[in-house]
């Protein structure tokens, strides 16, 4: 009889883990929409808990803890992202405006000039009306309709695409705040749930997720920063634009920021000669791939663990094929919860 029990136990558990799997991922199908804010979230959240919890610790009070948070580490961080994606937005308007961009965009059937000359011919055309002519423009758009269409939708395009930015940042940061304030409260709900490895689950999870953020973000941030200095250093063009370029390609393993740096050493051999081309490459080689290799990236993953290369890469290419820009996190996530899926409830580790 009890042979029968356990057999039976043994096989309900792992049905029960795999509807509560199901479950999971019928809801990561529901967010879908809000994956944007969801992950800025579990950024902000894992940059500002070890803050914030050292803080209280120190000063035995959450709201002081939370407030110098905010005030010291939060805002900070926002005013310096919107800085980078200003200059990084005006150095990609300066770069589609010099004559190879346009010759590129020329090749791709893109001609911006003829958009731009159609443009000012209708507004000197509409310049040189007189007001007869004028009401009768502004009661009959006939032969305007089309300009008028395009104006349209692209001053609604970017404003829909900016004020969804804007929303998804701030669900993100109100929803880390709002982790910060209950986090306790959600971990000790955690470790008094019944199953064992349910508890081993979320605790793999919380480390991993921990891990992700630590070994991809910070990476990829001191990486940039890096870049922005070698690149100011050798006066390299559109230094913000490249900098911030070369720290979100430092996502990918492997091939890093050689994307950028080596054909920018192609240009600096054109523009300089060998010398600057060579001293430029091998500083470029020491600083933004060795370094961020054999320093940043162990010392983020003595923190919490070592995150396995192969899944990690996985994750990577998997989720932004799948889901774009949304993926360089949710990729990785859902394939360590898969894994620990496996490892725990399968295998029975952990």
């Amino acid at each position: 009889m009890a042979e029968e029990v356990l057999s039976r136990r043994g096989v309900l558990e792992p049905l029960l883990a795999g509807v509560v799997l199901l479950g999971f991922l019928l809801l990561l199908y529901v967010l879908s929409p809000i994956y944007p804010a969801l992950l800025i979230a579990l950024v902000v959240f894992y940059l500002l808990y070890p803050v914030e919890s050292r803080l209280e610790a120190r000063l035995k009070r959450r709201w002081l803890a939370m407030l110098l948070t905010v005030l010291f580490v939060l805002l900070p961080g926002m005013v310096f992202f919107s800085f980078v994606i200003y200059r990084v937005a005006s150095e990609a308007v300066s770069l589609l405006s010099t004559p190879e961009a346009r010759q590129l965009l020329a090749l791709a059937g893109i001609n911006i000039q003829e958009y731009v000359a159609l443009l000012q011919e209708e507004l000197s055309r509409i310049q040189e009306l007189s007001i007869e002519e004028l009401q009768q423009l502004l009661t009959s758009f006939t032969g305007y309709g089309s300009l008028l269409q395009s104006l349209a939708a692209l001053f609604v395009g970017f404003f829909k695409a900016l004020g969804g930015a804007l929303f998804q940042m701030f669900l993100g940061v109100l929803v880390a705040l709002y982790l910060l304030t209950k986090a306790e409260e959600i971990a000790d709900a955690a470790t008094h749930l019944g199953d064992r490895r349910v508890v081993a689950y979320f605790s793999y999870l919380d480390a991993l997720l921990r891990q992700i953020v630590y070994s991809i973000f910070l990476t990829a941030l001191f990486t940039g920063l890096l870049a922005y200095a070698v690149y100011s250093t050798f006066s390299v063009p559109f230094t913000g634009l490249l900098a911030a370029l070369t720290g979100v390609l430092t996502l990918i393993p492997i091939v890093g920021g050689w994307l950028v740096y080596a054909p920018m050493t192609g240009y600096l051999y054109l523009a300089y000669g060998t010398a600057k081309a060579a001293f430029f490459f091998i500083t470029c080689v020491a600083v933004l791939s060795v370094l961020p290799d054999i320093v940043i990236r162990p010392l983020v993953a003595s923190v919490s663990g070592r995150v396995p290369v192969v899944p990690l890469l996985i994750g990577f290419i998997a989720g932004t094929a799948s889901l774009g820009a949304k993926g360089i996190l949710l990729g990785p996530v859902v394939v360590f919860a898969a894994l620990g899926f496996v490892r725990i409830f399968v295998k029975g580790e952990g």
